[in-house]
């Protein structure tokens, strides 16, 4: 890995994304990209009392489903980038809970799927592990 100049990186070994999954609420499934989601809720609360609740089921099932299209089992994933528009990430905290993964919690607000995808690379590219699976939502 090489700075180059004061926030670029060049990676000695570019990361590659595997496989993606994506749950949307009807703001976004009424939009040009709809095709493009794997799943179109039609009430953004997905039967739930409160969004917290929603957002923690939203992210739970979206792992669930990005883990099942690459074939790679829950317990090969070695780290989790996640976050979500609340400071603590208490939904990912709770949507992740279940799923056992290594996880290190990220608040960007609008900016923390890039940031995740960041961090992740730099830490792969770091020699966190010479074979990794990560996920970042």
């Amino acid at each position: 890995m090489q700075k180059i100049g004061k926030q670029t990186i060049k990676f000695d070994t570019p990361p590659t994304i595997l496989q993606t999954a994506s749950i949307v609420g009807p703001k976004e499934s009424d939009g040009p990209l709809a095709s493009y989601f794997d799943q179109c809720l039609e009430d953004e609360f997905w039967g739930e009392k409160t969004w917290e609740k929603a957002e923690s089921k939203i992210i739970k099932e979206t792992v669930n489903m990005v883990v099942a299209k690459s074939g790679i089992p829950s317990e090969k994933i070695d780290y989790c980038f996640a976050g979500d528009l609340l400071n603590q990430c208490i939904s990912s905290s709770f949507g992740l809970r279940e799923l056992n993964l290594p996880f290190f919690g990220i608040f960007g607000a609008c900016s923390t799927f890039v940031e995740a995808l960041c961090m992740g690379s730099v830490f792969l590219e770091g020699g966190a592990r010479k074979l990794c699976h990560l996920c970042c939502i």
